[in-house]
């Protein structure tokens, strides 16, 4: 499921999805995935990686890689600027925000970067405490 407009709100995959991610280096079939970019994925390796799914083929660095996911994945509008791959949680605005404390709560994992307020960007849902 997806949809083509990219507005706050909008559902770009559902849980249990096959999302398809650039791969940022070489990705062994049912290897943890981590986000590295634009919708650029590599494996993980370390316990503090933030993996976003499982590969679910082989793919050598720069082709595509498809990958489950776990959570639903929606677009959301950002209060300020955000790395791809970086924990988000909530401004005063209700926008999307770097989180990076611990014991902040966040949404999810933005799987693109917003360079300022008011970017709409894909995050991946999956509530966690930073």
């Amino acid at each position: 499921m997806s949809f083509e407009a990219r507005v706050a709100g909008n559902i770009y995959s559902l849980p249990g999805s096959i999302v398809t991610f650039n791969a940022g280096a070489a990705i062994t079939k049912g290897q943890l995935v981590k986000v590295t970019g634009a919708m650029t994925v590599q494996p993980a390796a370390a316990a503090t990686d933030a993996v976003i799914g499982v590969a679910v083929s082989s793919a050598s660095s720069g082709s595509k890689v498809p990958v489950i996911i776990g959570c639903p994945i929606v677009y959301v509008t950002a209060g300020g600027a955000i790395s791809a791959g970086a924990a988000v949680g909530s401004d005063s605005s209700a926008r999307a925000v770097a989180v990076a404390t611990a014991g902040n709560r966040a949404l999810g994992i933005a799987l693109e970067a917003a360079s300022a307020a008011g970017d709409v960007i894909l995050v991946s849902v999956n509530p966690f405490v930073y």
